[in-house]
């Protein structure tokens, strides 16, 4: 399958999906990995600019890491807005050219504004992408997407209806994340949290909660066109 996977911050999928995104490339699927912004205010001592190139090296380490195409919309934090047609036309080419099988992306409810309209931006854009009038640089993608949603950060207000077992792919999540160095540091001073600790023990929780060892929780989105009868997670 073609999987694409969009997180709103250059971290977001490494923190809420890395496994089952470095499960699906080691079992041969093509995987791209998107962060609709540049993460460009994620600093206390560095200028917008330098912290956006920064964490842009850094997305592409991780992206790596997984065996996953990176890509980015190149927008700024806290300016995602879905209603805005410059950034539903950049997600609709995105679809476009990723002809995904597969979408992954934020649950509508998560904590910060971001998350939530990525959510949106996503939805819209992975069915505005099929309609062959809607103009953009690459041919119209054939095919609605099923649509994913990764658990919303430490799990709350998320109901699973599915898991992914990624206990022999932890490490490797791990490993995605800790090539987000500037946003290690970044989340112990501004939020004052650990939060390859804090990956650790969300998904053996999500272990727990189907009988393995570490997992990671998903939603599938339920509207016509999306829903299927085949098992689409790892």
């Amino acid at each position: 399958m073609r999987v694409l996977a969009v997180g709103a911050h250059p971290d977001d999928l490494e923190i809420l999906c890395g496994g089952t995104l470095s499960r699906f490339a080691a079992e041969g699927h093509e995987v791209t990995m998107c962060h609709a912004t540049r993460g460009d205010a994620g600093s206390f001592d560095r200028s917008a600019e330098e912290i956006g190139a920064v964490r842009g090296k850094e997305a592409r380490r991780a992206a790596a890491v997984a065996g996953a195409r990176h890509a980015t919309l190149g927008l700024s934090d806290g300016e995602v807005f879905a209603s805005d047609p410059g950034h539903r036309r950049a997600a609709i080419e995105l679809m476009r050219e990723a002809r995904p099988d597969l979408v992954i992306t934020h649950h509508p409810g998560d904590y910060m504004a971001d998350h939530n309209e990525v959510s949106k931006l996503v939805f819209d854009a992975s069915f505005l992408a099929t309609l062959p009038l809607l103009e953009t640089g690459t041919p119209h993608h054939t095919t609605v997407p099923p649509l994913y949603y990764m658990e919303t950060i430490s799990g709350l207000g998320f109901a699973p209806a599915e898991f992914v077992d990624i206990t022999g792919a932890l490490e490797t999540k791990v490993e995605m994340l800790e090539a987000h160095a500037s946003q290690l540091q970044w989340l112990r001073a501004h939020d004052d949290v650990d939060i390859v600790d804090q990956v650790r023990t969300t998904a053996r929780f999500r272990g727990q909660q189907c009988g393995v060892a570490y997992a990671e929780a998903f939603a599938p989105c339920l509207t016509w066109l999306r829903a299927s009868t085949r098992r689409l997670l790892p």
